[in-house]
């Protein structure tokens, strides 16, 4: 065999050896991360997109309607458990679900653990945030008593919910800015030794129109209100009504993301003191999915920062108003070309 010969086998070998090897690792990370597809939303941050990971209960189930309103958890043993509000088509009522899942991409339904039946519940209960600290899971729920309120239940097991004989735990105040609704949609993160809940307040002295406000409490039960921390600023293309919300921790950032009523998609503001905030403008569009679960909005995110990834599952509505639980991931230092972006304040 001459030498060229020779080389151009050396060559062929090596070059059939590396597509061998990329699509091996294309399908590893195919099927790991489920068929993702990169997506540049109109924000410009490049999420990995996982569509539908919870998907509506067979006809007559109680989660035949809706799927949505997701709170996740990773638990010590790298599982994950996922609350959520099922809604059927046979009632208006909104329970707690719950499901559970070995990787945060495929999940098992494991029925309701509570329906609304205390007067200030009202028929729909959302689950907004739980914590699991000294062995108990700490959840803080939303309903629609008192023109919407926070409540607390706490559980052994995940399963079985006690509900707080204090409830509501924070409710409108009479001649406050919130004083026909505070606490029906909010977000509680624990920061040192003090807990932080940001809620969705609104009140007579600004018909149509709601804020976040915050709320501080050593114990997660008793809350001191702390005012308005964010508003609406329709001179700055905002809506006059902020909706869903999620509340975390990036590094040294404060991060809320949020949803506003004609703008169905996801907004960030950020703080580093999680008090004076700034708005960083979109982060995630609505109706990038391929398959058209999240065509009419993507709201109510959970978000869990795992090493370099945040992870994101989402309430996702499609065009017959159903919705699904949907999952997106990106890279952490991606997410933080974000906090660079400042809208300007008017």
């Amino acid at each position: 065999m001459t030498k060229r010969a020779i080389s151009l086998l050396i060559v062929g070998s090596i070059l059939i050896t590396a597509a061998l090897l990329i699509t091996a690792y294309n399908m590893s990370v195919w099927n790991a991360e489920q068929n993702y597809a990169n997506v540049v939303c109109p924000a410009r941050i490049p999420w990995m997109l996982g569509g539908t990971v919870l998907d509506l209960g067979s006809g007559g189930s109680p989660d035949d309607k809706s799927v949505e309103s997701p709170t996740v958890i990773k638990l010590a043993d790298n599982s994950y458990v996922m609350w959520y509000r099922g809604q059927s088509y046979a009632d208006k009522t909104g329970r707690i679900m719950r499901a559970v899942s070995r990787d945060g991409l495929q999940w098992e339904k494991t029925g309701v653990v509570m329906t609304p039946s205390e007067k200030y519940e009202g028929d729909k209960i959302d689950p907004m945030t739980v914590i699991y600290e000294n062995g108990i899971y700490r959840m803080w729920y939303g309903a629609e008593g008192y023109g919407g309120c926070a409540c607390y239940a706490t559980s052994p097991d995940g399963i079985n919910w006690t509900r707080y004989e204090g409830n509501p735990v924070l409710r409108k105040t009479s001649g406050a800015w919130d004083n026909e609704g505070a606490g029906g949609q909010h977000s509680v993160i624990k920061s040192g030794n003090k807990y932080y809940m940001y809620y969705k307040g609104y009140g007579k002295q600004d018909p149509g129109w709601t804020f976040y406000g915050l709320a501080e409490s050593a114990d997660g039960l008793s809350w001191i209100k702390k005012g308005k921390v964010l508003s609406p600023d329709p001179t700055s293309g905002d809506t006059t009504i902020f909706r869903n919300l999620c509340a975390f921790k990036l590094d040294n950032h404060y991060c809320l993301m949020f949803t506003m009523v004609e703008y169905l998609d996801l907004f960030l503001a950020s703080s580093p003191d999680g008090k004076i905030w700034t708005k960083n403008g979109l982060v995630f569009a609505h109706g990038c999915t391929p398959n058209g679960d999240d065509e009419k909005w993507s709201t109510s995110p959970s978000i869990l920062i795992e090493g370099e990834v945040i992870r994101m599952w989402y309430e996702g509505g499609d065009i017959n108003g159903r919705v699904r639980t949907l999952y997106a991931a990106i890279n952490k230092d991606q997410f933080q070309k974000a906090l660079k972006n400042v809208i300007k304040q008017k």
